[in-house]
């Protein structure tokens, strides 16, 4: 049930993407490669593993006791085989040396990906693994190929501003409590440009002379992210 409520969720908030081909990536149509994994991963897998695999994921984040979703802790296997069944089965797999299902929230990929995006988003595990630096340098490129959007900047902002600036912007956060002098901002008062936006997301508050609790993103969220949240907060301005 939960992994078809994340299907949903996922489908919800990352509808309309459109794919770069195995062709473009892989120099032949239909065949696969890590490169091509890196895109597939940005766009089906970021969501609860994290833009870098590390497990920091917007759902991973936002939701209590999340499973542990950080790739380089391979719980479950380390094989090829290990990690396609995860992939193609989804965390309920059971079968062929799994002593235990590895996360009810991890939905089944196999019917919604074609042979050449399995086998990519594998190989492009399996890499993460071997080279993480080398990958997630790749990884980093096919998140700038993604175009700003106003659904991954919602979904960026709940996970990773909400907790601070509230789920409305109004500066109300469950973390508001605790910061004080300033307080987190109100961001449905806020009048600044898309510049000065990127900048403070960029770097964070200390660097911009505003709030030191404010953290710096930019090392985290790639440039469409980054533009996808500016586009978000302006939603929020009264």
């Amino acid at each position: 049930m939960m992994h078809t409520i994340l299907i949903g969720i996922i489908g919800a908030l990352w509808g309309g993407v459109v794919y770069a081909g195995s062709a473009e990536e892989c120099g032949l149509e239909g065949k696969s490669c890590y490169r091509y994994g890196a895109t597939i991963f940005h766009e089906r897998c970021a969501l609860c593993h994290g833009s870098d695999g590390l497990g920091e994921g917007v759902l991973s984040l936002s939701i209590k006791d999340y499973p542990n979703t950080n790739l380089l802790e391979p719980r479950h296997g380390n094989s090829y085989r290990d990690v396609e069944n995860v992939v193609r089965y989804g965390g309920g797999f059971k079968k062929d040396g799994f002593s235990k299902a590895v996360s009810n929230e991890m939905p089944p990929w196999g019917d919604e990906l074609t042979i050449a995006q399995m086998e990519s988003v594998v190989d492009f595990v399996l890499f993460l693994r071997l080279d993480s630096e080398k990958a997630m340098a790749t990884l980093r490129k096919a998140s700038a190929k993604l175009k700003p959007s106003l659904r991954i900047g919602r979904a960026i902002f709940m996970g990773r501003c909400s907790l601070c600036h509230g789920v409305l912007g109004l500066g109300d956060g469950k973390m508001s409590r605790i910061i004080k002098d300033p307080p987190p901002f109100n961001l449905t008062l806020s009048r600044s440009p898309d510049n000065y936006l990127s900048d403070i997301i960029h770097k964070g508050g200390e660097k911009m002379s505003r709030s030191p609790r404010m953290p710096p993103f930019g090392g985290d969220l790639s440039e469409s992210e980054i533009a996808s949240i500016i586009m978000y907060i302006k939603t929020l301005r009264q």
